[in-house]
């Protein structure tokens, strides 16, 4: 329980990358391309966020569609079986995109990326406060 209560910021894992790319990428690039870099970087996490912020409420509206038409059904097994292949549909999305964005985080790991994959940047800045 006390680990789920401290979450750890995905910036602070790791270092600056495995293998071949292990060393400062851009150390030979300006400060005005890395700063460059950077805002593509910046800018392809929010993406990422935000897809992935949209995919998880797509799919929790999917599921309770789902729910609702199974409910409804009465017991008419076409409609009972529409009802689970929509909430199948779901889950098989729902995890390709947890599987993409795993392997987007491990590739950015890979490649000193740190904060590549952060959705929680995204929810910080929805306005629900």
């Amino acid at each position: 329980m006390i680990l789920a209560q401290n979450p750890t910021p995905l910036g602070t894992i790791g270092g600056k990358g495995l293998g071949p790319f292990g060393g400062d990428l851009f150390s030979s690039i300006t400060d005005n391309n890395a700063g460059a870099i950077n805002a593509v970087l910046g800018t392809v996490s929010k993406i990422i966020g935000i897809l992935t912020v949209v995919a998880c409420i797509w799919f929790l509206l999917q599921v309770l569609f789902a729910g609702y038409e199974w409910m409804s059904a009465g017991g008419d097994t076409k409609k009972i079986a529409e009802a689970r292949d929509r909430i199948t549909h779901a889950f098989i999305g729902i995890v390709i995109v947890a599987g993409s964005w795993a392997l987007v985080a491990v590739t950015g790991q890979f490649l000193g990326f740190n904060t590549l994959v952060n959705p929680q940047d995204v929810i910080d800045k929805l306005p629900l406060k």
